[in-house]
């Protein structure tokens, strides 16, 4: 019979617990050397809790315009929080081994007759700690899976705070990442059945708390249960290669809530243009000091500026911690979401940005009573976080997640096939046919590191050993009918239903198998020079097959390095340089030979710089090759697919965020990018710009708090969003014009209540961006719109 581990945990607890006051003293006691410049109180004790390696809770609402001095000596603890809490009229609190709570200091009974002044919840902050409305971030640990500040990671990071995405009142995960440079996102009307995300012109990968979301299934636009998200640029195949391999462009990482020690509620609703409307809450409960809960959910239903589309959208996500509040926390994590529309597939190009008619910006193209697609997405997982000593800490996490999407469509034949940017018929002629899509996936995946911190001489290391599993079932059918007629779509009707196109049976199955092992070493020397480098000994492989007795299998193992350093020019500025390469499966693909998965590498460099803690930012030009790209094999009878393409980007970017006062943040970025073919093996001549990238971007943004007495608790914000022309497709025949955009915003808080309101395109600017369905199409813009949010913490 198997013996339970409870009573070993239970005495281990219990063992905690009565270390607890001694742990406490040892903290206050404890001698680190500072380097702080006066500024801010919310810098300086962000800066106290990076170099003393302690988190610190506090409300920000009791720091916001007190000012702290400088502190550059070895003290302990407690006689530096002292010194930067002189005159403040705040104190602190030792909790435990690796916390301390700021607070106001005890008044004198004879002061407390007044009624007492209501606080909203704590904020924590420490190692990774900001002012939670700035929107600076000093630490991230989604570029190396240890908290490293970002000053110091030899890679291009952003990181897009909830205080950003609070303040512009974003709508979607999309439109959030307008706000890093060289991004092109998922547009929100696209079914969720893939990730169509770019970065640096390539595509990029999306991962939740650290698991890869393959076809991103469900309702992927939610923002109810984002804390924070963090992109990283270039090849990722050290530290992610799950699904079908490495991403290529960069990584989306959203940090999801979790439950925090003390207790928030709030209740929401967002209504809009088009009868848009979404109640949401968000619940967060310590069930007991070990014990704590949290629960976010949003329904979503909206109209739609485009004929026919309607939206109903939910995701769902509820959290357990199990954590002795000292070494060891174990927390669940489950997901269930679902996303249901007419499928949209866009407008030719010809007809919108070509051609002598005018297609309706506003049509549909298909029956209005097509069934909608369909996509949904469900999951658990669980991470344990462990920290041994001061040396030694592990980490662990699975998932089990499944997700389905079925897509129906009355899809527009073309003089091109399915890409149908140009007319069948001059001028104006398409044919059309009823399509049905379906995938389902199912998937397993294991991640564990163990991490290890030690000094050396004059160097500061962390090494982090890690490894990963995952395994991706993925089975679906592509069924085309016949074709049902013709449509004019200078006046485009649909008078044939649609009916379902085949049987509707699985006859395509993909297996997709990734692992490896990882080492990495981070080291400082001398305080100025951080260096990094890590190898992966990485494995791919795809089984393939259908009913129709098609096989294509194939496997690879190869060693993927990434070597990289930041060289401190002072306290405000930082030279970086890295290198990495990467390899992807290339799934649902008849390969001539075996399958083979696409190469690519990452050269970047540039400067970093952090100017009196209020400008931030960095500036960086990269080249990333991509090779072994599938192609059409022109020699071959079967036209199946090689692995020989190759294409390039090359570019510079910067972005930057500016807390220039307590009450005004600033945040702009800028793209330059060239991403093309460099050779002909595509089908397109060499030199060719690779589809839907624009070749300049960029984004500004203010947000304004006022702080007088009177109105304080309202701010208001804006910015503008700009972007050139890019090409519909890889045939490079069409491109969309380039456009701007301008947002404002609105909000007031008093006390538990917040109302505030958000326009969308100001000055109704019309334009088409290019989208991605086959290639050669565009969706036109919405045109102004406007939502109102109501929510209420308690």
């Amino acid at each position: 019979m198997k013996k339970t581990t409870l009573p070993y945990a239970l005495t281990a607890l219990a063992l905690t617990l009565v270390s607890h006051s001694v742990a406490a003293e040892n903290l206050q006691e404890a001698v680190h050397a500072y380097a702080i410049p006066a500024g801010t109180l919310n810098e300086a004790l962000t800066e106290f809790a990076d170099q003393s390696n302690i988190k610190l809770v506090f409300n920000a609402d009791l720091t916001r315009g007190l000012q702290s001095p400088s502190l550059h000596e070895k003290l302990s603890v407690g006689q530096g929080l002292s010194n930067l809490l002189k005159n403040s009229g705040l104190g602190y609190r030792i909790v435990d081994n690796n916390t301390a709570i700021i607070e106001p200091k005890p008044v004198p009974e004879k002061l407390n007759k007044a009624d007492p002044a209501t606080l909203k919840p704590v904020t924590v902050t420490g190692k990774a700690g900001d002012d939670p409305r700035s929107y600076r971030a000093t630490h991230s640990s989604a570029s190396t899976k240890t908290d490293t500040p970002i000053m110091e990671t030899p890679q291009s990071i952003q990181v897009i705070k909830r205080s950003l995405i609070d303040d512009q009142q974003n709508i979607t995960v999309s439109e959030s990442l307008r706000n890093v440079s060289g991004v092109v996102p998922n547009n929100p009307v696209f079914t969720p059945a893939s990730e169509y995300t770019l970065i640096r012109g390539f595509a990029a990968e999306q991962v939740v708390d650290g698991f890869t979301q393959y076809r991103n299934a469900g309702d992927r636009e939610s923002m109810v249960n984002i804390e924070r998200i963090e992109v990283l640029k270039g090849t990722n195949g050290i530290l992610y290669s799950g699904g079908s391999g490495s991403p290529v462009g960069g990584l989306v990482s959203i940090v999801s809530k979790l439950p925090q020690a003390v207790a928030s509620r709030e209740l929401g609703f967002k209504i809009g243009t088009n009868s848009y409307y979404q109640p949401y809450v968000d619940i967060n409960q310590p069930l007991t000091e070990n014990i704590l809960a949290r629960f976010t959910g949003e329904y979503t239903n909206a109209g739609s500026y485009l004929d026919t589309v309607n939206t109903q959208r939910y995701n769902l996500n509820p959290t357990l911690t199990f954590t002795n509040n000292d070494t060891t926390t174990f927390t669940v994590q489950g997901k269930v979401s679902r996303w249901d529309q007419p499928e949209y597939q866009g407008l030719p190009a010809t007809g919108t940005v070509a051609g002598n008619f005018s297609t309706p910006r506003n049509a549909f193209l298909g029956s209005a009573d097509i069934p909608d697609s369909n996509s949904k997405s469900n999951g658990v997982w669980g991470a344990l976080d462990h920290k041994f000593n001061n040396i030694w800490s592990l980490n662990l996490k699975a998932r089990y997640a499944q997700s389905e999407f079925n897509e129906k469509v009355q899809t527009l034949y073309g003089a091109d096939g399915f890409i149908a940017d140009r007319p069948s018929f001059l001028p104006s002629t398409w044919f059309y046919a009823n399509a049905d899509l379906s995938q389902k996936q199912e998937e397993l995946s294991f991640l564990g590191n163990a991490t290890a911190k030690f000094n050396v001489g004059p160097t500061k290391n962390t090494l982090l050993i890690g490894a990963d599993h995952s395994d991706l079932d993925d089975r679906g059918f592509m069924d085309v009918g016949s074709v049902l007629g013709a449509v004019n779509l200078a006046a485009p009707s649909f008078p044939v239903p649609y009916r379902q196109a085949g049987a509707g049976v699985d006859n395509m199955f993909v297996k997709n198998t990734t692992y490896g092992g990882y080492t990495q070493i981070q080291s400082t020397l001398y305080d100025r020079l951080h260096l990094l480098a890590s190898v992966r000994v990485g494995h791919v492989g795809i089984d393939y097959h259908t009913s129709q007795g098609v096989i294509s299998n194939g496997e690879k193992t190869k060693a993927l390095p990434r070597v990289g350093g930041v060289f401190d020019l002072s306290d405000e500025y930082s030279l970086f340089i890295n290198y990495s390469e990467g390899m992807r499966g290339q799934p649902f693909l008849n390969f001539v030979g075996a399958p083979q998965p696409a190469e690519s590498t990452t050269l970047e460099g540039g400067l970093k710089f952090n100017v009196a803690h209020q400008l931030t930012g960095q500036i960086a030009g990269y080249q990333i090759e991509r090779s072994n790209v599938a192609v059409t094999d022109n020699t071959d009878v079967l036209r199946r697919s090689k692995a020989a393409g190759q294409q390039r980007s090359r570019g510079i970017e910067t972005d930057l965020t500016w807390q220039a006062t307590d009450a005004l943040s600033i945040l702009a970025n800028y793209a330059h990018t060239n991403a093309e073919f460099t050779d002909n093996l595509a089908g397109v001549p060499e030199g060719n710009q690779l589809a839907m990238v624009p070749e300049n971007s960029g984004r500004l943004w203010a947000n304004y708090r006022f702080q007088q007495p009177v109105i304080k608790g309202l701010s208001i914000g804006g910015g503008v969003y700009a972007q050139g022309q890019a090409y519909l497709s890889n045939n490079n025949l069409y491109k969309s014009d380039g456009y701007h955009s301008f947002d404002a915003s609105i909000a007031y808080e008093y006390q538990r209540f917040k109302l505030a309101a958000t326009v969308k395109n100001l000055t109704d600017e019309k334009y088409f961006q290019p989208y991605g369905y086959f290639g050669g199409r565009i969706i036109p813009s919405e045109g102004t719109s406007a939502y109102v949010t109501a929510s209420v913490k308690f």
